[in-house]
């Protein structure tokens, strides 16, 4: 937020460092600045680990092969507590400026400095049915719902590596998996796509969009139409969207880009000083878990210097 004019006195601080959002980012920036000496403060809003604690098989992470996402969380985690982190569960609701501190006021925490690692909400495709028939054949976590409609045939919506790897789950417990991309070409790196092409089980809608999800107590077809305006009704059990990710960044007015993500300097420091973002939270952010451990390490480091 931008600073609030208070005392001339600075408040005394409880933490150097308070890192808001316990995802692979955050944990990454709160096991660094701790072992840079800094005591340090990681907030966890419900929702340990993030988005990759449903992933069932880690890529692109060194080390992580045959990795859930869960257990580099717990691993990540251990390695935080480790280092000396004061681990709070809880989300922050407020979060105020004043001189060259930062406050939590309802977490009774001050911080010299503030990582924010919130990152983002997995979009919705946005058309009639999809609200209605959540959890009832429209999820976004095909490692939590895919054996659910094992046997019967599905969709996947989207075209990056999210969608790619959660449609090749898909493919060992489900009849077919129809994937329905906007574009010609996928943004998925191309051993998935590779791994997604060869397999007979797969097939794919380019060029399209869905329009409708229809069913009553369930999903039972979904209304495509392609870029030439052909439309097709496509029977299927359940889809899965993955369409791309909202970055949650409410509790800050820092600049931001048009798709709602923090700008920030090469310090990953946002236009308010002492105010740093990393992971799916800033703008530019790489989406690898690689990325995001990276990310955490440097605000870290940046923070350290800083203070």
């Amino acid at each position: 937020m931008a600073p609030t004019p208070r005392s001339s006195r600075a408040p005394r601080t409880t933490h150097q460092v308070a890192v808001i959002g316990a995802g692979i980012a955050g944990m990454a920036a709160a096991t660094e600045a701790a072992r840079c000496g800094l005591k340090t403060a990681l907030f966890d809003d419900g929702l340990l680990g993030g988005l990759i604690i449903n992933v069932n098989a880690i890529h692109g992470h060194p080390g992580a092969i045959d990795t859930t996402g869960a257990d580099l969380v717990n691993t990540m985690l251990g390695e935080a507590l480790e280092a000396g982190v004061d681990y709070q569960p809880g989300a922050v609701s407020e979060l105020t400026a004043a001189n060259d501190h930062w406050s939590l006021p309802a977490n009774s925490v001050t911080a010299r400095r503030v990582i924010l690692a919130t990152g983002a909400d997995l979009r919705t495709l946005g058309v009639p049915g999809e609200e209605q028939l959540t959890g009832r054949g429209v999820s976004q976590c095909a490692y939590c719902d895919g054996g659910l409609y094992k046997g019967k045939d599905v969709a996947v919506v989207g075209g990056g590596d999210g969608a790619f790897q959660e449609a090749l789950h898909l493919t060992e417990l489900c009849a077919s998996v129809t994937m329905i991309l906007r574009s010609q070409k996928p943004r998925a790196r191309p051993v998935f796509v590779r791994q997604a092409a060869d397999l007979s089980n797969m097939h794919f809608r380019w060029n399209t969009e869905v329009q409708e999800i229809i069913g009553t107590d369930g999903v039972d077809t979904v209304r495509l139409i392609d870029s030439g305006g052909k439309e097709e009704t496509l029977p299927i059990a359940a889809i899965f969207p993955f369409i791309g990710l909202t970055p949650k960044t409410a509790l800050t007015n820092a600049s931001k880009d048009d798709a709602g993500a923090l700008i920030i300097d090469s310090h990953l420091q946002t236009d308010q000083p002492g105010l740093y973002a990393i992971g799916a939270t800033r703008a530019g952010y790489g989406g690898q878990i690689a990325h995001a451990i990276a990310d955490g390490k440097v605000a870290a480091q940046a923070a350290w210097r800083s203070i």
